[in-house]
């Protein structure tokens, strides 16, 4: 009964105070609508970090100019308080990669790239025959006897018939970052996999991968789409077909890195905080421009926002651009123990690791109770195109501040061309729309505002 009436009383508060607005008249959330349109410094600052500074690839030169810059451009908010947190980074860089389809005099290029934290080839690379699979009961069939000595070419494509384009990724990612450790147990030597993309391009998509516990780590590399379907079409013809692959990745010495923090102190409740973050570095074929460059730079414009309106929260508001959450969380890993050793109270989280596209809503990694309760702010932010608000995942990062105290929240843009660049040498500034990233920084900025104006808090 105590939650009901809790429930009941927040829900009082939130309709009471929404009714005096007209839909979307709020004068701090249209302001920041009407400064983030006009501005674009969301924008601006992505285009900056895109092609003044580059792929931003953990351990990397690039990765440690975008944390220099981030820096200084937070101190150019005046906040309250801005600083680096040390993070103990990997370092793995690529180097030449060739794969070659060989069938009799013929000679057939494949468009591949290798997969974050494969191991490389030898120098002179691997010629072996291809089996391929369509699933992982497949690879248990075949078994030892006919994997032994051949390269292993998952071939699983995303599932187009999902609406949400996430939940094909999730279901074909297993291929990615386990099909080297699943297939060295039979004998491969050496995998390769379709592209996590719905695009039939022919540009390959990265993406970390996972040795586990493999006694044999083999190599593991990525096919453009287009190159995936002309291999099929090769085995059905040829089922003793070879491919000569050449990988020059390679792994270098941990080294150190930082995550990138700023905050405005609560003007009431300053021990109570607020966290709203993307991460800094990306993958290296692209510019990082979706993933996630644009999180990083909505999260950057909430504090802007905040500071040009003048507007005091109640709570601490902090941004944090997070290092290396594609290659192992460890910037999320390291800030999560940091708040843990410092009893540093985080009240909301959210995170914006979904690209640019248009703003849907948000997914509430809390109860039900709480989930209602922010669905209550719906008719201030739906005429900004915010129509969703749905219990589920909020981001890597923050998941790991995850508390029965925390409500963990992720910004959802729009997925349906996400993946068409995610981890591929398309992820590009050029594809970046200028409006859509405006909307969707300000209408984090006004949840935010919203969630501190009315002091929302976990429901239990």
């Amino acid at each position: 009964m105590k939650n009901i009436f809790a429930l009941a009383a927040i829900l009082f508060t939130l309709n009471s105070l929404a009714q005096p607005y007209a839909l979307g008249e709020d004068k701090y959330i249209k302001e920041f609508y009407n400064i983030s349109l006009s501005e674009q410094q969301a924008y601006k600052w992505l285009d900056h970090l895109c092609n003044e500074i580059g792929p931003r690839p953990a351990g990397s030169l690039n990765a440690e100019q975008a944390v220099s810059w981030a820096e200084e451009e937070l101190k150019k908010l005046d906040l309250d308080s801005v600083w680096l947190q040390e993070v103990d980074v990997p370092h793995w860089v690529r180097g030449t990669e060739t794969a070659k389809v060989k069938e009799f005099v013929k000679e057939y290029e494949l468009a591949v790239t290798a997969l974050g934290g494969s191991v490389g080839t030898p120098a002179d690379g691997i010629f072996a025959e291809v089996v391929e699979v369509t699933s992982f009961d497949d690879l248990e069939k075949l078994g030892e006897d006919k994997i032994k000595g051949k390269i292993v070419f998952y071939n699983i494509p995303m599932d187009p018939t999902n609406i949400s384009t996430g939940f094909s990724y999730g279901q074909a990612g297993r291929q990615r970052w386990a099909g080297a450790m699943e297939a060295s147990k039979f004998g491969a030597v050496a995998v390769l996999t379709r592209s996590l993309t719905l695009k039939p391009d022919n540009y390959p998509h990265t993406g970390s991968m996972s040795y586990g516990d493999a006694k044999v780590k083999i190599p593991a590399a990525a096919l453009g789409i287009q190159s995936a379907d002309f291999l099929h079409e090769k085995l059905q013809q040829n089922k003793g077909l070879k491919i000569e692959l050449v990988l020059g990745c390679r792994s270098l010495e941990r080294t150190t890195s930082y995550n990138v923090i700023g905050e405005i102190k609560g003007s009431e409740k300053p021990e109570e905080v607020v966290v709203v973050g993307g991460h800094l570095d990306s993958w290296d074929l692209g510019t990082g421009a979706q993933d996630d460059g644009a999180g990083s730079v909505q999260s950057m414009e909430v504090l802007y926002l905040f500071k040009k309106m003048n507007y005091k929260p109640k709570r601490t508001h902090r941004v944090v651009l997070f290092m290396n959450e594609e290659f192992g969380l460890d910037g999320a890993k390291a800030y999560a123990q940091y708040t843990k050793d410092n009893n540093i109270n985080h009240v909301i989280a959210l995170e914006s690791d979904g690209g640019s596209g248009t703003p849907r809503g948000f997914s509430i990694d809390a109860n039900m109770a709480t989930v209602e309760a922010i669905r209550e702010y719906k008719p201030l932010l739906s005429p900004f195109g915010l129509h969703e608000y749905t219990k589920g995942g909020s981001g890597a990062d923050i998941n790991q501040l995850k508390s029965e105290n925390t409500i963990l929240i992720g910004y959802r843009p729009d997925n349906q061309r996400y993946f068409d660049y995610h981890h591929a040498y398309t992820d590009r500034f050029e594809i970046i729309n200028a409006r859509e990233l405006e909307l969707g920084a300000a209408g984090m900025a006004a949840l935010l505002y919203l969630l501190d104006k009315y002091e929302m808090k976990p429901i239990h």
